[in-house]
């Protein structure tokens, strides 16, 4: 297998168009596709409730993904895999945000960046975060989604966020300001 084919892999069974023949398997598909920003939502809970100023490294890491991903996906390098097989997009999911390019993906990204800070600040075990994210970002690729290029390219801009936010530190006034709202939305009290 030549590394094209390799970085542009779909499976031969349409996975996507077997889940969609039933009620349950729609369902799936809209879990699977949201379960990884809650799951994403609570690892930031924690990360936050370590050391408030993770709320800023966090945010601005998001907003540069976001802005990576949205730029790349507008530019459409290459159709999603779905659309190359005359796949619809599944019932449940916003319909413009996948009639966008396929590359990269920003799931992916925001994964990596997750994973990176969990690692900068070990509040929750890797392995486990590991065992839940990696299912769902491969996913995407066998339902067609992504290609794995995508997934090397979220990867790789989810490593740079990282990078370009580690290091940020909100003055402290505004990290106290985060500190009180974040305690009173998830009544803490100190």
């Amino acid at each position: 297998m030549n590394l094209k084919k390799l970085l542009f892999w779909q499976p031969r069974f349409d996975l996507l168009r077997f889940l969609n023949r039933s009620q349950i398997g729609k369902i799936f598909i809209v879990i699977f596709n949201y379960a990884i920003w809650f799951f994403l939502f609570f690892v930031s809970y924690l990360l936050i409730k370590s050391d408030t100023n993770i709320f800023w490294q966090l945010l601005i890491a998001t907003i540069v993904g976001e802005v990576i991903e949205k730029y790349g996906k507008s530019h459409a390098l290459w159709r999603r895999p779905l659309y190359q097989r005359n796949d619809a997009t599944p019932t449940g999911l916003v319909d413009r945000w996948y009639k966008t390019g396929s590359f990269p993906s920003g799931h992916t990204i925001k994964a990596m960046s997750f994973l990176l800070f969990l690692i900068q600040y070990p509040v929750f075990p890797i392995s486990s975060y590991l065992l839940l994210v990696i299912p769902l970002i491969f996913l995407r690729v066998l339902i067609g989604f992504h290609y794995p290029f995508d997934l090397l390219g979220g990867a790789f801009f989810g490593l740079l966020t990282w990078l370009l936010s580690k290091y940020i530190v909100f003055p402290e006034f505004l990290t106290e300001i985060v500190h009180v709202i974040f305690n009173f939305v998830f009544l803490i009290r100190n």
